[in-house]
């Protein structure tokens, strides 16, 4: 073979491990592969290069194996990170049936990692948290003792602290849950939005298992007044009171005396939902929907509108003395004049359940409520295997991963829709059903149909579709 330490090596290496008559000879095969573990002449892009062909190779037998694996043990400890990520790899890969021997592999290499994640290389300590958060899918304790390592520093940017937060959420365990919520307590009033957002998100999560001490937090955010932070702390409380009912009377408490008058719709959105689902418990409520209300048609986003319709709905079934007014003003305009298309349809579903009775609207509205699984327990999660992430470790797709965690998460919200509705009573007339007609389903009967079957076939919508008015076929395919 050439001389081992130059580029040439590797090429040669690919070479000789791709030649059928080398492979086919199996005692000059492994002896080629020893002969290159034991070589540290290379520097370290060849180090790396001849570690990455190795995982071609397959030993015969576990002696062969946990020789090989002793060869490459002083490896998991390089000081190069390179190295030691493609050596953990390599075991990850040789050790697939075995457990216990990728544990142990990865707490071996929990100290070259560590000092990756507080490399002064902004790149490498970026790609350092990604593959650790994929260490902690499967050891979610590995490591729990050096938590503080992964503090934020002030300089650092944004999207290392976003994934050191994330990275932390994981670690939290009752020893140390008090100084990981000071710690992001105070991430909440970083002067970058995304990173404060990131950080109430994160104390959000922890909520999940540590509810009265991260509910004491977001509660005490809202008295900042500050627009970005009112509008997060809203949307963690709603997805926190969803996973954990418990928290209602808390929240409930935080929402009396509201006077803010909040300009981000996600957040808009989020208060809605809060006011909705808990207005029965709220005493301003009402004057809260009344003013939403009162400026819907200054609203420009559909996902707002939408919110406040089954807002206000859900509070007339609690509280209809003081709801039923302004229901029926929201309803008109809504149906009349709104242009955006799935506002408009979800204002006549409305209209046409109402038809049908508050039991029918309380059921629909009320009935089966539950928490969303994907929010499950933060803590005593089931942790995953290994084989799920091994071959994506050393990859680019860690870090693909992480930009798509801390990126920001604001949905864009749809364009209205440049249709003109007709009026109420042109919509009226054209949802009235034609006697007798044998394809429009009887509606004598009061009743709500919530069949997932069609009351048309194909064919026969084809038919009614081509055979009514132009004005008329979007409100026939509602009903």
């Amino acid at each position: 073979m050439p001389y081992l330490g130059d580029e040439h090596t590797v090429r040669e290496l690919r070479r000789a491990l791709s030649n059928p008559n080398v492979q086919a000879d199996h005692l000059r095969y492994r002896n080629t592969i020893h002969r290159v573990i034991r070589l540290k002449l290379c520097d370290v892009w060849g180090q790396s290069e001849v570690l990455a062909v190795l995982q071609r190779y397959r030993p015969r037998g576990e002696d062969e194996l946990f020789d090989i694996l002793s060869l490459l043990d002083p490896a998991l400890l390089s000081h190069h990170a390179p190295v030691m990520a493609a050596t953990l790899r390599l075991f990850l890969s040789l050790c697939s049936t075995l457990p216990a021997v990728c544990m142990s592999a990865l707490e071996r290499a929990r100290g070259p990692l560590l000092a990756a994640a507080g490399s002064t290389s902004r790149e490498l300590r970026y790609a350092a948290l990604c593959h650790i958060q994929l260490l902690l899918r499967s050891e979610p304790g590995l490591m729990g003792e050096h938590y503080k390592r992964f503090f934020c520093g002030y300089a650092e940017p944004p999207y290392i602290k976003q994934n050191k937060m994330q990275v932390l959420v994981e670690l939290v365990n009752d020893d140390n849950v008090a100084m990981v919520l000071d710690e992001l307590r105070g991430y909440c009033t970083d002067v970058n939005t995304e990173t404060s957002q990131t950080a109430i998100n994160a104390i959000g999560s922890i909520g999940r298992s540590y509810t009265d001490r991260c509910l004491a937090i977001l509660t005490g955010l809202l008295g900042l007044k500050q627009e970005h932070i009112t509008s997060a702390v809203l949307q963690t409380l709603r997805d926190l009171v969803w996973v954990c009912p418990q928290c209602g009377d808390a929240v409930c408490s935080a929402l009396e005396g509201w006077e803010d008058n909040l300009q981000d719709s996600q957040g808009r959105g989020a208060l809605l939902w809060l006011l909705g689902v808990y207005g029965d418990r709220v005493t301003g409520a009402p004057y809260l929907l009344e003013d939403c209300i009162d400026g819907v048609r200054s609203e420009v986003s559909a996902e707002v509108k939408t919110e406040l319709l089954t807002a206000t709905l859900r509070l007339f079934l609690s509280r209809p003395a003081e709801t039923q007014d302004m229901m029926g003003r929201l309803l008109v305009y809504c149906i009349e004049e709104e242009v955006d298309m799935c506002v408009r349809d979800q204002a006549l579903l409305y209209y046409r359940l109402l038809h049908c009775g508050i039991e029918e609207v309380r059921q629909v509205l009320q009935g089966g409520r539950r928490s969303d699984p994907s929010l499950g327990p933060l803590i005593g999660r089931p942790p995953e295997p290994i084989s799920q992430w091994a071959s994506s470790f050393n990859t680019l797709e860690p870090l693909t991963l992480g930009a798509s965690t801390v990126g920001n998460s604001d949905h864009a919200t749809p364009k209205p829709s440049t249709l003109t509705p007709n009026t109420l009573t042109s919509n009226a007339e054209a949802m009235t059903p034609t006697p007798g007609d044998p394809h429009l389903p009887d509606c004598s009967s009061g009743a709500l149909s919530l069949s997932v079957s069609p009351a048309l076939t194909p064919e026969e919508f084809e038919r009614l579709w081509l055979q009514l008015e132009k004005g008329a076929c979007l409100e026939v395919c509602v009903q």
